[in-house]
């Protein structure tokens, strides 16, 4: 669903920091080899992560969105963020920033994906404990209530 794009193809990057976060608690997430994985080691990516942990992680949990939002900001890329206030952060700060919902929206009116897969996909994603504003089997009505699709 995030290879492409209105028909151009996507990277998709995650931080060293967020695949650490996976593995330490043991979520159950499928196969991460459509991802490349970065380390912020650049001068400008530790001088922008040093200022989103200062503004994102109150706690722990928030450690791998500073990275991905310090990445995003220095490469100039679209951070995908589920944690609602680490998305209130960035876009306060000047990011745009989008959830994994709306990604998930854009598969289904780009053509790439049916609304049944994209629904089976976010119930899976709930069934792991995922918390999403719509309930199980609720995904297609609530993008539309919501405009993303």
């Amino acid at each position: 669903m995030a290879h492409s794009w209105r028909g151009t193809p996507r990277t998709n990057i995650t931080t060293a920091t967020v695949i650490e976060e996976i593995t330490r608690y043991a979520l159950p997430v499928a196969g991460l080899d459509w991802l490349d994985v970065v380390d912020l080691d650049d001068l400008d990516e530790l001088t922008a992560l040093v200022r989103w942990t200062e503004l994102v992680s109150g706690h722990i949990a928030n450690r791998g969105e500073a990275t991905v939002l310090a990445w995003a900001e220095v490469h100039g890329a679209l951070p995908v963020i589920d944690d609602k206030d680490a998305r209130r952060v960035g876009r306060t700060a000047g990011l745009k920033i989008c959830g994994s919902l709306r990604v998930v929206a854009e598969s289904v009116v780009d053509g790439r994906t049916t609304d049944y897969a994209a629904t089976a996909f976010v119930d899976a994603l709930i069934d792991t404990g995922m918390r999403y504003p719509c309930a199980r089997g609720g995904f297609i009505s609530w993008a539309k209530q919501n405009g993303i699709i």
